[in-house]
């Protein structure tokens, strides 16, 4: 029987996650301007979605934009209202709240599987304090709003289904069936989370396509099929839910279709997804690539993963992968979905990673329930000890590095040092006393203050180098409204967003350069240092270099036809 006291102090730990998440994903986050490839060039597609009053059809460059469908710009549209424009700020703050969304369903959904407020809470640390997760979660892109909705989709179909029937891999089934007024209202329970279920997914795919339905669905279906118990799939009405969803998606492609046309909607329905799946014309990896990049962004949980696939291959552990047998089936289709197709980017498989936060979440919890047993004396602490030494040697190898590479910046890593080394001390204290608990709080409060010091420290210096902004300024500084900007042999969009224009014409041949600086007006170019040496030589125009500034690896001038 669920009490009073058990549900407060259910809100009082959901509301802790949101006080943390929050803190650790909206801290400092409007402070950097819009980095390369995609924050500058999603916010540009929001910003002429405003201007131009065209919500259905994005544009990017005054052009249909088929890539992504239009949920993530009406979202940074919704957030950009109390500033009057679009900011860098409210470009994040969609990834942000899904973020914090993300971290508090999975804590919901850890305490419906196991019961357990400890690896629920576990979880959501975990997940928010993952490396990728967490610098994802500051960023203006499509993937932790999509893994908001597959999550909630999963927690509403998990809800679902536990409503009449106790489906815990822990506790003992509750005889079903349920009689009277409980079995009256256990129904409708469980129709609003089945409803629930096809809203969210079809979220997902107003966020990003197809697979905002595919993952969701493909991780229930495979789950009850395992469980013996398709029949299931019935009892979530797909009939009415099948509707809802349909009538959510489909009234966006159908206006999409009229307003952007058929070539429109070819490009949005089949070449940005059933392509990408197929024969992906960018970001192509082998098979593999996941196996190597997954464990990379999980840092540092991804730590314990060795000793989670020893535990669950051995005998103990092969009894109890029923306990995990939801977030171990969400993991591996994830998985095993995005190696299959051929367009790889470490950012495709987030979704995954509130799955990889429970598992990990539930293996600790049997350590720290059975630290003092042989079996988990080396599987448990080995991983242990392994993260002391690397915080302990992070403190001294980074001030190192740093006066090696960047010496005018040493002093920015006292705190750093300062946080390594303490952390680094208090959790091998921890550690060798097994208190484990203590010890992996004390991983969460480093990461804490670490990346939150970094937005600080290191971000306004990374800024410096991977910003357009200094030098669009100069160059809006010149220009005069209704004069001719262009770029030559690339588009770049921070170039776009930060020169406030909705259109850049892009030269491509030597040719029509010469005739755009031949013109009697005055016009601008950015053009790359590489190929003006090139073009220079060749052109029979004068072409006066006003600005240069280097924009994440490239060397970037802002020239005109005529002096200044």
């Amino acid at each position: 029987m669920i009490t009073k006291t058990t549900i407060n102090n259910t809100r009082i730990i959901a509301a802790c996650i949101i006080l943390f998440t929050g803190c650790i994903f909206l801290f400092n986050t409007g402070k950097r301007d819009l980095w390369a490839p995609d924050e500058p060039r999603y916010a540009q597609v929001s910003k002429e979605m405003r201007d131009g009053g065209n919500f259905i059809v994005p544009h990017l460059n005054s052009e249909p934009y088929p890539d992504k469908p239009p949920l993530l710009f009406w979202l940074i549209n919704l957030f950009s209202i109390p500033f009057g424009k679009i900011t860098a700020l409210s470009s994040r703050l969609p990834s942000a709240f899904a973020g914090i969304g993300c971290c508090l369903a999975i804590f919901y959904l850890g305490k419906s599987l196991y019961h357990n407020t400890r690896i629920a809470l576990l979880a959501a640390l975990f997940l928010a304090t993952s490396s990728k997760f967490l610098w994802m979660a500051h960023r203006v892109a499509f993937d932790v709003p999509l893994t908001f909705f597959v999550t909630m989709a999963i927690l509403c179909f998990y809800k679902g289904y536990a409503a009449r029937h106790n489906h815990s891999p822990i506790t003992p089934p509750i005889a079903p069936p349920l009689q009277g007024k409980d079995e009256g209202e256990a129904k409708k329970q469980e129709r609003r989370y089945y409803t629930l279920f096809y809203i969210f997914m079809a979220l997902g795919v107003l966020t990003k396509g197809p697979v905002g339905f595919i993952i969701p669905f493909c991780i229930v279906l495979t789950y009850l099929i395992l469980k013996k118990d398709i029949r299931v799939l019935k009892e979530t009405r797909p009939w009415i839910g099948g509707v809802i969803f349909a009538f959510i998606v489909f009234t966006w492609v159908y206006l999409a279709s009229i307003y952007g046309g058929k070539e429109y909607a070819y490009q949005i329905l089949f070449k940005q997804n059933v392509g990408r799946f197929a024969s992906s014309f960018a970001h192509k990896r082998p098979f593999y690539y996941y196996f190597i990049n997954f464990p990379v962004n999980f840092i540092p949980w991804s730590i314990f993963i060795p000793s989670i696939a020893i535990y669950l291959f051995s005998k103990e552990g092969r009894a109890k992968i029923q306990h995990i047998s939801l977030p171990v089936v969400w993991f591996v289709v994830v998985f095993i979905f995005f190696s299959i197709v051929s367009g790889k980017r470490d950012i495709y498989v987030i979704p995954l990673y509130p799955a990889a936060a429970l598992i990990t979440a539930w293996f600790l919890n049997e350590f720290v329930e059975k630290f003092r047993e042989k079996h988990f004396k080396k599987i448990g602490y080995y991983p242990c000890y392994i993260l002391c030494g690397i915080t302990l040697a992070l403190s001294i190898l980074l001030p190192i590095a740093v006066y090696k590479l960047f010496p005018q910046y040493t002093s920015s890593t006292i705190p750093f040092v300062a946080i390594l080394l303490i952390g680094g001390l208090m959790m091998s204290r921890f550690a060798r006393h097994g208190r484990i608990i203590p010890f992996l709080f004390t991983i969460i409060f480093v990461i804490f203050f670490a990346f939150n010091i970094g937005t600080l420290k290191a971000i306004p210096i990374l800024n410096q180098y991977k910003s357009a902004k200094e030098i669009c300024d100069k160059a809006n500084s010149v220009m005069k409204p209704g004069e001719k900007l262009a770029m030559y042999d690339f588009f770049r969009d921070p170039y776009l967003f930060y020169t406030k224009r909705n259109h850049i014409e892009v030269i491509r041949g030597l040719n029509d350069l010469k005739q755009f600086l031949s013109s009697t007006e005055r016009v601008f170019l950015f053009i790359q240092e590489k190929d003006f040496k090139g073009v220079s030589q060749l052109l029979e125009v004068p072409i006066f270099v006003l600005e240069k500034d280097s924009v994440g690896h490239r060397d970037i001038l802002f020239v005109s036809n005529k002096d200044m």
